[in-house]
């Protein structure tokens, strides 16, 4: 009996090891979907088992009518589209409040899983209250972002997310009794408005501190050329990289994206006419396959 249930025990680990193992290699592997009908059209949402905190959060709450009546509350066209907060509330205050109550998930960062165009991320608190990156655990959104992303785009979104990093660096090395020459020019040309020699310049400035900033072990952004050749195919928003969890993707009804970049937006970018979601329903694998295909 005790053999029979080691060899079940090695089994059962054996499988979980493999599925783990499976998840690794291919977190973007969806066997869990929701359907999302919203007055402005409907679409299907496949969820990451590589983000599974995020997977049966959203789950969860999809499945208990959580969202049903809540608002598509910010439309920025090329950017993002945001749902689930009621009406009268703030985007600010309702992530404020879950942020205080540890209404959060743990961020899910994995270098496969970009935020592509189609694809689904939650809100956060930014800045140093977060510095793990907290997801919320209501608010989320779906990322738009630009159709034809070329390299100049990238080069911008690498350059502005390392800029305070560099900042930092720089202020310091510039301080330097040394380096008195550099500040003074770099002074000078910024009060004569010489922009094109003063970013000449500062970006010499920024190569000469570059080998402190390794050699202290800070990590600065970057984006592979693997995932650069994935945004110029799909496109999306690469400045959300590691920056907010992605944890699915739109499979059925993409065009849902170009509905709402058509629709009228007031001074605080939500829908002038009201966007809310009506229903979402969570459906295994075998039933979506079953309904979509």
């Amino acid at each position: 009996m005790k053999k029979i249930l080691r060899i079940l025990f090695l089994c059962f680990f054996a499988a979980g090891f493999l599925q783990s193992c499976s998840v690794l290699r291919n977190p973007l592997k969806v066997k869990n979907y929701v359907e999302i009908e919203t007055t402005a059209g409907s679409f299907v949402v496949g969820l990451y088992q590589g983000t599974p905190a995020h997977r049966d959060n959203f789950m969860k709450k999809c499945s208990s009518n959580f969202y049903n009546e809540t608002m598509v509350y910010n439309a920025v066209r090329n950017s993002e589209y945001s749902f689930g907060l009621r009406k009268g509330f703030s985007e600010k205050d309702m992530l404020a409040a879950d942020f205080d109550s540890d209404r959060t998930l743990p961020a899910e960062f994995n270098e496969k899983i970009l935020p592509l165009r189609g694809t689904v991320a939650m809100k956060r608190i930014e800045g140093p209250k977060n510095p793990e990156k907290k997801s919320d655990a209501s608010l989320f959104f779906i990322i738009d972002g630009s159709k034809n992303i070329d390299i100049h785009e990238i080069k911008t979104t690498v350059a502005i997310r390392n800029r305070d990093t560099y900042k930092i660096y720089i202020d310091k090395f510039l301080t330097l009794p040394e380096n008195k020459v550099l500040k003074d020019s770099l002074d000078a040309l910024h009060t004569m408005k010489t922009m094109k020699l003063y970013n000449e310049l500062y970006a010499t400035v920024m190569k000469m501190v570059k080998p402190q900033i390794e050699n202290d072990g800070v990590e600065l952004f970057s984006i592979s050329e693997n995932n650069i050749d994935k945004y110029k195919v799909r496109g999306g928003v690469p400045m959300f990289e590691g920056f907010y969890t992605v944890f699915g993707e739109i499979v059925v009804g993409m065009d849902i994206l170009d509905k709402l970049s058509k629709v009228e937006t007031d001074l605080d970018r939500s829908p002038k006419n009201g966007i809310s979601i009506v229903s979402t329903f969570v459906l295994k694998k075998k039933d979506f396959k079953k309904k979509y295909k």
